[in-house]
């Protein structure tokens, strides 16, 4: 049973009225968190101009927070997700009364936009990385040519006849002692330049990665689960109260069922919730 669902039974009537003031309680460190403030950053261009910003390091602080006065319940972790922009940080805590596991789901999500450290150092690894690809250009057009026709050779030699581009992959793809073998042996003979030329490019790309600057945009709002599964900006404050039945857990509880000793217990740990959060 998800505390916030309409409900005619009284007891979770009576739980959902303090859930209402968890979550506003939830909701003002939300938007305490994510009071803006601006910061310099750089564009691809090297153009410099103030970004708005929030500290995500008070995310953990939060949490850490709220874990710390829950310390009688079990922690199941603290967790981040990433996914194109999308970036999740989330805690759940739950802890078991009697016949009763009481669940608390906490979980802010925001975009993250990427920008460049306002220093010099961008546009000199930005400049080093575009002479070395004009540079070498010509040069990688001609190993990776010289490459394929020396893999054709080899696989010719092995007896494979009518290669093209689609066979020739498949090949390499279905037999991994062909392809390792192939490969070393046209590392030797091209010296391996390609493979060098590469790495050098993996290095400075690497480099300028490390310049990168992470800045955060939220809108401080409640949202439900599936408004964060969709991506959108928000805060999910969530607790479910499951009974084990038959050593299953069941969301659907008549409270008829629980004893007046067990209701207690539950009403004092959602009270625990909300002195934890306020």
């Amino acid at each position: 049973m998800r505390l916030g669902i309409k409900t005619d039974d009284e007891f979770f009537i009576k739980l959902d009225a303090k859930n209402i003031q968890i979550q506003n309680k939830f909701l003002e460190k939300i938007k305490k968190l994510a009071e803006k403030q601006s910061v310099d950053v750089m564009l691809q261009d090297g153009v410099v101009k103030k970004q708005e910003t929030f500290d995500v390091e008070k995310i953990h602080q939060i949490y850490n927070s709220i874990a710390d006065r829950l310390d009688t319940w079990t922690l199941e972790g603290i967790s981040t997700t990433n996914d194109e922009g999308i970036r999740r940080n989330f805690i759940k805590l739950n802890t078991n009364v009697d016949d009763c596991i009481i669940s608390l789901h906490l979980s802010i999500q925001y975009h993250v936009i990427l920008f460049y450290q306002p220093k010099y150092e961008v546009i000199k690894k930005q400049k080093e990385l575009s002479d070395f690809m004009d540079e070498t250009k010509k040069q990688e057009d001609e190993l990776t040519e010289k490459t394929d026709h020396v893999i054709l050779e080899k696989l010719m030699a092995k007896g494979y006849k009518n290669l093209n581009t689609q066979n020739l992959f498949e090949i390499l793809y279905k037999d991994d002692k062909i392809r390792e073998k192939i490969m070393n042996e046209t590392e030797l003979q091209t010296d391996g330049d390609l493979q060098k030329i590469n790495q050098h490019k993996e290095n400075l790309l690497k480099a300028l990665d490390d310049l990168l600057l992470e800045t955060y945009q939220m809108v401080p709002i409640l949202i439900d689960d599936a408004r964060l599964v969709t991506g959108e900006e928000g805060c999910v404050c969530n607790i479910d109260i499951e009974r084990i039945e038959n050593n299953q857990k069941s969301g659907l509880i008549d409270s008829k069922k629980i004893s007046s000793g067990t209701k207690e217990k539950i009403s004092a740990l959602v009270d625990q919730v909300l002195t934890a959060i306020t």
